[in-house]
């Protein structure tokens, strides 16, 4: 499934359900600070210095921004800080747009038999021994020669997102490292950029010859565009130690946190990211239990 418009528009459809109910949105609005009251919340500290009280703070950031930046330590239990501290971020997944003059051509899909003219959307991954040597080289600190990728053509299912007659094609792949052994990624994007345009060749013959331009999303450019710590688009590791009631630390999974009115909404708590809207469903289901208990 896809939202039309792009992934924008499930924020601004969440939007105007809110302003229809009286909602009021601020943007280009950091907030600086958390603020307390005897082990309370009760409200926010902007950059510029401005500051809105407030009968309870929902936090949709990670799990690590919301605790170690936006909150004073002292006001959290040192058991706490130190599970916070512990919980796992690092990511290998990369983010590639490319703008390309027709979609890619993959000679492994039969359209003639399936009745249709092209797939939207495909997996690289052939094998599990494939995705196992994928793998294999980031835990020597390398990027994959040969990376899983998932190419989804946007723009066949929305024209909105190309001019007519060219197209985008968005892949998420893995694996990169956040950092290289012995290496920059400065140095190195564009090898790793080639080597996707090398596996795309591989199974779609001549796509790298139609692209037009591409945009390479690393670790490290996810987390200073977007503000996720690790380049982890799930707010943290996906990981049997890192679910259910550990997420995203013991004691904590129930979307609350040791300061009275902080709530987390984010995808760092149960069950992680991929746009389900289930922890802010779920933490605003708690903040509705808790509103007349909280003075």
């Amino acid at each position: 499934s896809m939202a039309r418009g792009g992934m924008g528009a499930v924020s601004d459809a969440i939007a105007a359900s809110g302003k229809s109910h009286g909602m009021e949105i601020r943007t280009d609005a950091p907030v600086a600070g958390i603020l307390t009251d005897q082990g309370r919340a009760v409200g926010v500290r902007l950059e510029n210095g401005d500051t809105y009280s407030a009968k309870i703070v929902a936090s949709n950031l990670d799990v690590k921004t919301t605790f170690q930046k936006l909150v004073s330590p002292d006001e959290l239990p040192a058991e706490f800080n130190r599970d916070v501290t512990q919980f796992r971020v690092s990511s290998t997944s990369f983010k590639i747009n490319i703008a390309v003059e027709r979609p890619p051509r993959y000679s492994g899909f039969d359209s003639a038999a399936s009745g249709l003219d092209y797939p939207a959307y495909a997996n690289i991954a052939p094998s599990v021994e494939y995705l196992e040597r994928a793998y294999d080289e980031v835990k020597y600190g390398w990027y994959s020669s040969r990376p899983l990728m998932a190419p989804l053509t946007v723009s066949l299912v929305d024209e909105s997102f190309a001019p007519q007659d060219k197209h985008v094609v968005s892949i998420w792949g893995a694996h990169a490292p956040f950092e290289l052994k012995d290496a920059s990624w400065d140095d190195e994007r564009d090898n790793f950029s080639a080597n996707i345009l090398s596996v795309m060749d591989e199974f779609a013959p001549g796509f790298s010859s139609d692209v037009i331009d591409i945009q390479t999303l690393l670790p490290a450019d996810i987390e200073r565009i977007v503000g996720m710590p690790g380049g982890n688009v799930s707010h943290g590791e996906i990981s049997l130690d890192q679910m259910f009631f550990k997420r995203p630390v013991p004691g904590y999974a129930d979307y609350r946190s040791p300061v009275r009115g902080l709530y987390q909404c984010g995808s760092s708590t149960h069950p992680g990211g991929s746009v389900t809207g289930v922890p802010g469903h779920n933490a605003a289901r708690e903040v509705l239990n808790d509103w007349r208990k909280l003075k």
